[in-house]
């Protein structure tokens, strides 16, 4: 390392060059090998959480899609979020597993007014589901 001293009161100004001791050059010019590490590690974790930070940004943006209010508002039932893939018969086949889901899927259509779905809409399921 090299320092720039400038010498007073002498005119003209003069500037003299002052190097730095060897000692104090060679104590801070290798760190170890932890050292490194952890700031690799400081580094990743720093990354991790701003990926973490942008992904929970973009899907707040997002919001849920479009969604429908659950005909019926106050009547007895569970309201039921559509995930994504999710249809009218894989929800019927999951509320009754050892019934014929027909009629359940009729009646889950003709309640929501449509026979398609939207991820992330809500609907509501019979009482008793």
């Amino acid at each position: 390392m090299v320092a720039v001293a400038q010498a007073s009161p002498a005119p003209p100004r003069r500037l003299v060059v002052v190097t730095t001791p060897p000692a104090i050059r060679s104590s801070t010019a290798a760190l170890p090998a932890a050292t490194y590490r952890r700031r690799r590690l400081v580094a990743a974790a720093l990354l991790a959480g701003l990926l973490l930070a942008v992904f929970v940004g973009v899907n707040a943006l997002a919001g849920p899609g479009p969604a429908r209010p659950a005909e019926g508002g106050d009547g007895p039932g569970v309201v039921h979020v559509v995930q994504p893939g999710e249809t009218f018969w894989a929800i019927a086949r999951s509320l009754r597993p050892n019934e014929d889901p027909r009629p359940l899927v009729a009646q889950l259509v003709a309640a929501h007014g449509s026979a398609s779905l939207m991820v992330g809409e809500r609907i509501r399921l019979p009482a008793g589901s």
